[in-house]
């Protein structure tokens, strides 16, 4: 099968090596297609991407000026080749775990009517290099809360959601989900982990209020047309309860 994987980046060279090797790893699950999406970066991002690039061809650099990560991920979309079989993201901060593509794609691969393979998220704060995971000393919490990197989709299904708001800073993936689910897709939920999300490295989420900000438009302006998929607008399960518990707050 072939898989493309997405990964927008904007001054992330501290991470990104070990984002990109962590997927490199990954190379029985069928042939991959890594784009990365310079956003701009003024740090050493690119040279980081190089280096690994210049030995390994999954890896497709696409260089951009400064727009935000909606822009990055359709830039993204659109070099996805035609022949793609499935796709996956993976925040250049965040490490995909061993064998999780190969799993994943095993799944969709025995049942052809699953349109998307939806996985746990692991957070962790320490990194243990040399086996691309989170470290024996790291924080860990797993959970589901509708990061993109959770889930292994068919191609077809983000054709059909269209492309992400260019309008949001932040969110976009949410209400990217918004519209998967507004087709009611058939897919599966596993016990797995399906990404390990770095926390506390500066990443975009960590500015709570126009995280809020964003989060509160885009399900305002969602929760009303889906009125079937629960109070906010996603099935529930998709979402686990305290993660649920703190969006319902924000929406009062």
């Amino acid at each position: 099968m072939k898989i493309s994987i997405h990964m927008p980046a904007y001054n992330t060279e501290s991470t990104i090596g070990s984002a990109l090797k962590s997927l490199l790893r990954q190379r029985d699950a069928g042939e991959l297609d890594i784009i990365v999406v310079d956003d701009g970066s003024t740090d050493s991002t690119r040279d980081a991407i190089g280096a690994l690039a210049a030995t390994a061809p999954e890896i497709r650099l696409i260089c951009v000026p400064h727009g935000g990560i909606a822009k990055a991920r359709n830039t993204a979309l659109r070099a996805t080749r035609p022949d793609t079989d499935l796709i996956t993201f993976l925040d250049a901060d965040d490490l995909s775990p061993a064998g999780r593509l190969a799993r994943d794609a095993a799944l969709l691969k025995a049942d052809p009517s699953l349109q998307f393979v939806y996985s746990k998220i692991r957070f962790f704060d320490l990194e243990d290099a040399e086996h691309l995971a989170p470290s024996a000393i790291s924080h860990a919490v797993d959970g589901w809360i509708g990061q993109l990197g959770q889930a292994l989709f068919r191609r077809e299904v983000l054709e059909a959601a269209g492309p992400f708001d260019e309008t949001l800073q932040q969110s976009e993936d949410l209400d990217l989900w918004f519209r998967i689910f507004a087709e009611q897709p058939k897919y599966a939920v596993t016990e797995e982990i399906g990404v390990y999300y770095r926390k506390n490295h500066g990443s975009i989420t960590e500015n709570r209020r126009q995280f809020r900000q964003e989060l509160m438009r885009t399900l305002f302006r969602h929760r009303k047309r889906q009125p079937k998929l629960g109070e906010l607008g996603l099935p529930q399960g998709f979402i686990s309860a305290d993660h649920m518990a703190e969006l319902r707050t924000w929406v009062k």
